[in-house]
């Protein structure tokens, strides 16, 4: 019995041991970017309400390439973290949500609203897949980023 309990215990550090290597708390600029991309999602979907909203004639497309040109420095920035971290599968995530990033700023520049939502909206999966691999909810409510 004590035996049995000797190994369950030095499981149970391993497993507590490697899930702690596993996790790193962002560092600051990377924080900074996911806030600015947070706020650029939000300025996003007011437009997009307003755009709707507005009828034929009245549409302003500055604020769907504004939030592009955001969320371009945003990615930069988390793409330089992900290959400093040797992150593939983040980095391979950062790199098609930059693909829609450029999609989502074309369809501003070219007045094409619903280049814009089919941008947007596949932004938005990439970037719930990669949060969802990614990210993980510590016990205070903060993030840590989960690199393997």
């Amino acid at each position: 019995m004590r035996g049995l309990l000797v190994i369950v215990s030095a499981v149970a550090l391993v497993v507590a041991t490697l899930s702690a290597q596993g996790n790193e708390k962002p560092p600051d600029a990377f924080s900074k970017a996911m806030r600015d991309n947070g706020e650029a999602v939000r300025a996003f979907r007011v437009a997009a309400k307003e755009f709707e909203e507005s009828g034929a004639g009245a549409q302003d497309f500055d604020p769907f390439e504004q939030a592009a040109i955001t969320m371009r420095t945003s990615f930069t920035t988390t793409m330089a973290y992900f290959k400093e971290q040797k992150s593939d599968g983040a980095l391979a995530l950062n790199e098609q949500a930059l693909k829609h990033v450029t999609s989502l700023q074309t369809g501003a520049k070219e007045r094409d609203y619903r280049q814009i939502l089919e941008a947007f909206t596949a932004l938005n999966e990439t970037c719930a897949s990669c949060h969802t691999a990614h990210r993980v909810r510590t016990e205070d409510g903060t993030y840590e980023i989960k690199l393997k």
